[in-house]
C-alpha cells in the first residue's frame, strides 16, 4: 500500500508506505521523488489518468461495483470522486469514493487504489494480495489487515504497461506524540504474541522449521526469492543479501555508479563468509521461523478509528522474529524483549547485519544515495567485529591488516653463510596491474638471490599508491581503489607475492611491514627492505625512499635508461648512489597500464571473446574474468576525455 499524504490535521486516512515517507522526508532535503530512475520505474499517473482508466477498464469497474450494491446509474453524473494521496514513488495511490446516488446506503463506498506503470506491476500486486491474505489469516484476530479485492493490467492490449491494485480503504488515526511510547509498547506485546502463534502453527506444517514462503514477493521493484530453506544463514545470504550485490553488478542503472558501488560490492563480498557466524545462535527461540511482516517500521503500522492496530505494506515470509523488530524504536524493542523473556545474546550484531541489507536496498531500489556513508559505517563495524580489518578504517580499503602468510622463513638461519633476509616492496599506481609488474618482481628476486648480492628473498609486497595520488596523476582515467585492489589480489594469487593495502607513506610502509612480520615470526632474524621502481621514477623514489633502504631501479622499454640513470647519479649524494641497484637491460615484453586503459576505453562491442583475446597477453586470466564480470570497460568509457 502507498502513502496517504492527505491534508488531515487530526488523522491520516490511508495505508502508509514506510519507504514512501522516508523518501519524501529525506533529511537532506533532496527531492527524491523527482529522480529520473524512479520516474522511469513508475511513470506519471494523475487523477485524470485514473478517471480515464475507470471509464475504459471494465474489470476495475466490475470489481468496484461488485463490492458495492449498485442501485441505479446516471450517465450525466460522475460515478466516482477521486483523490490523489501520494505523488508516486513505489506506486501512485488514490482514494476512490463511489457516488452515493449509485449505491445502497449500507454498501462500501470508499476504496484504496494504487497504480504502477512498471511492467511487473501486476505480478507485484498479485504477490501483495497473497501476502495480505496470509497476514489476515494468521493474525486477523489480533490486528487489522486491509482487505485486498483485485488487481489488473492498465491496458487490456499490453501486459507490460503496468497494473492497478484495489483494496479496502482504512481510515487511521494519527498517533499523538505523548501516546507514542505507550502505543509502541502495546503493539510490541501484540507482535510478540503474533510471532509465537505463527511459529507454533508453522511447526506443525509441511514446512516445519523452514524459512521462506509459498510464493515470491517484492521489495519495491525487486523480486524476492522465498524458496524454502532449512538454514537461516543460507536463506539470508543466497536469497536476500547476494541478490542485492548482483543487482549492483548487472543493473544498467547502477553500473554507471561503478566507482561508488564497486567499493560496496567488494566490501560486502568480503563480509559474506562471516555472516553465518553473525546469524548463528544456540538459542532455538531466536532462530524459530514465524510469519514476519517482512518490512516492518514505524511508518507501516497505525491505529484505526476504533484503536485497533493496523498493519500494511508487508512482504511476508517465515523467518526469525528479530527481522521484524530491528527497525523499530528502542521502546518497542525493549517491550518486545520483555514480552518474550528478554533479548537473545548477540542480537545487536544481527540487527546490524539486517540493517546493512536495508541500507543497501535504500540506494539500489530507492535511489537514496545520501545513505551511502551509513552503509560504509555499517560495513566498517561488521568487518571490524569479525576481525577482518583493524581500525581506523576511513575509506576502503584503508586499515587492512598487512598479510604475512606468504613469508618464507630464512633457510640460512643455521647456515655458515649468513644472507641478508630481504622483503621486496614494489610501489606504483597499478592502474591496473599487469603481467610485467609480476615479471619485474620475479626478475628482481631472481637477480638479487644470485651473486654478487646473495640476498635471501623471504617475501614481497605490491604497494599501490593512494587514491588521491592516482586521481591527480590520472584525473580522467583512474581506477577506484576497489578495482585496483581486486585486480592486485587476483594477480598475486598463486604467487609468492602479497599486497599491502595500507596506503602509507613509502618509508612508513617499510616500518609497518617489518613490524607485522616480526610480530608473527619473532625478532630472531633481521629483515632488510628493498624498494623497487622503474627507471622513469628514479628521481621521485630516489628522493622519497630513505637511504637506509636499498633501491632497485628496473629498466623500462620506451625510456632511455642510461640517460636517466646518468642524469640522476650526477646529482645524487654519495649515500644515495651507494644504495642504488640498477638492473638492466630489461628483456620483458612491452606492456603497460596505459595500454590496458586505452584498450578498454576504445572497445566498442560487447564481444567477450574479442575482449579476452585483446587482454590475454596483458593480464592474468583471473583479472580478465573480473574485468568482464564487472564491465570495467564501461568505467573507462564513461570517464573518457572527449
Amino acid at each position: 500500500m502507498d502513502t496517504d499524504i492527505g491534508n488531515h490535521p487530526e488523522e491520516s486516512s490511508s495505508q502508509l508506505c514506510a519507504m514512501q515517507i522516508d523518501l519524501q522526508n529525506d533529511s537532506t532535503g533532496n527531492d527524491i521523488s523527482s529522480s529520473k530512475k524512479l520516474t522511469k520505474n513508475t511513470g506519471p499517473f494523475s487523477v485524470q489518468d485514473l478517471s480515464h482508466l475507470l471509464k475504459t477498464s471494465s474489470s476495475l469497474r466490475t470489481q468496484i461495483f461488485s463490492s458495492s450494491n449498485v442501485t441505479h446509474q446516471h450517465d450525466n453524473e460522475d460515478e466516482f470522486i477521486i483523490k490523489s494521496i501520494s505523488n508516486g514513488y513505489v506506486s501512485h495511490a488514490f482514494t476512490l469514493k463511489v457516488n452515493n446516488k449509485f449505491i445502497d446506503k449500507n454498501s462500501r463506498n470508499e476504496y484504496f487504489i494504487k497504480v504502477n506503470k512498471n511492467k511487473h506491476a501486476k505480478q507485484m500486486f498479485d504477490a501483495e494480495a497473497i501476502g495480505l491474505h496470509a497476514l489476515q489469516e494468521a493474525y486477523g484476530d489480533l490486528v487489522r489487515v486491509p482487505l485486498s479485492f483485485a488487481s489488473g493490467y492498465l491496458s487490456q492490449f499490453d501486459d507490460n504497461q503496468g497494473g492497478w491494485f484495489l483494496a479496502e480503504f482504512v481510515k487511521m488515526k494519527k498517533i499523538r506524540t505523548k501516546d507514542s511510547n505507550l502505543k509502541n509498547c502495546q503493539f510490541a506485546q501484540v507482535l510478540a504474541k503474533m510471532h509465537q502463534i505463527s511459529a507454533e502453527t508453522h511447526s506443525r506444517s509441511l514446512h516445519s522449521g523452514q524459512y521462506g514462503f509459498h510464493t515470491n514477493n517484492f521489495y519495491i521493484h525487486t523480486e524476492q526469492d522465498n524458496t524454502w530453506q532449512n538454514d537461516w544463514s543460507h536463506f539470508f545470504i543466497e536469497q536476500r543479501f547476494k541478490p542485492i550485490i548482483q543487482r549492483m553488478k548487472t543493473d544498467p542503472h547502477l553500473i554507471d555508479d561503478h566507482g561508488k558501488n564497486m567499493e560496496l560490492i567488494l566490501l560486502c563480498e568480503r563480509l559474506i563468509p562471516h555472516i553465518p557466524s553473525f546469524l548463528a545462535s544456540s538459542n532455538q527461540v531466536q532462530l524459530r521461523p514465524c510469519l514476519l511482516h517482512g518490512d516492518l517500521s514505524s511508518q507501516n503500522w497505525s491505529l484505526d478509528k476504533q484503536d485497533r492496530i493496523v498493519i500494511f505494506d508487508g512482504s511476508p515470509f517465515y523467518g526469525p522474529f528479530e527481522v521484524d523488530i530491528f527497525t523499530m524504536p528502542e521502546v518497542f524493542i525493549s517491550a518486545y524483549f520483555d514480552a518474550i523473556g528478554g533479548p537473545v545474546e548477540g542480537y545487536e550484531i544481527r540487527f546490524e547485519v539486517y540493517n546493512l541489507l536495508r541500507l543497501l536496498r535504500s540506494i539500489i531500489d530507492a535511489g537514496l544515495d545520501t545513505w551511502r556513508p551509513l552503509i560504509f559505517q555499517s560495513l566498517t563495524k561488521l568487518l571490524t567485529h569479525c576481525g577482518a580489518w583493524t581500525l581506523p578504517l576511513f575509506r576502503f580499503p584503508c586499515g587492512v591488516k598487512i598479510p604475512v602468510d606468504k613469508i618464507k622463513l630464512p633457510s640460512s638461519a643455521n647456515s655458515t653463510i649468513q644472507k641478508k633476509n630481504v622483503v621486496l616492496l614494489y610501489g606504483g599506481g597499478f592502474c591496473p596491474i599487469h603481467l610485467n609488474h609480476l615479471a619485474v618482481m620475479d626478475f628482481v628476486a631472481e637477480t638479487l638471490e644470485k651473486s654478487p648480492y646473495e640476498f635471501e628473498i623471504i617475501g614481497g609486497y605490491f604497494c599501490p599508491s593512494s587514491q588521491n595520488w592516482i586521481e591527480k596523476k590520472l584525473p580522467e582515467n583512474y581506477l577506484p581503489n576497489a578495482y585496483r585492489e581486486a585486480l592486485l589480489m587476483l594477480s598475486t594469487e598463486g604467487t609468492r607475492w602479497m599486497v599491502d593495502r595500507n596506503y602509507s607513506l613509502v618509508n612508513t610502509h617499510a616500518k609497518k611491514i617489518i613490524k607485522a612480520i616480526q610480530s608473527s615470526y619473532g625478532t630472531d632474524f633481521e629483515i632488510t627492505i628493498v624498494h623497487i621502481c622503474g627507471i622513469d621514477a628514479i628521481q621521485y623514489n630516489g628522493d622519497k625512499v630513505s637511504t637506509q633502504y636499498p633501491l632497485v631501479i628496473v629498466d623500462r622499454l620506451g625510456y632511455n635508461g642510461e640517460t636517466l640513470w646518468k642524469e640522476y647519479i650526477q646529482t645524487a649524494t654519495t649515500k644515495n648512489r651507494e644504495r642504488l641497484i640498477w638492473i638492466s637491460p630489461w628483456k620483458g615484453e612491452t606492456r603497460s597500464s596505459t595500454m590496458i586503459r586505452n584498450l578498454l576505453t576504445n572497445l566498442n562491442d560487447n564481444n567477450h571473446i574479442k575482449t579476452r583475446q585483446s587482454l590475454q597477453n596483458l593480464l592474468a586470466p583471473s583479472c580478465i574474468d573480473y574485468i568482464l564480470e564487472y564491465k570495467l570497460q564501461k568505467w573507462f568509457q564513461s570517464h573518457k576525455v572527449l
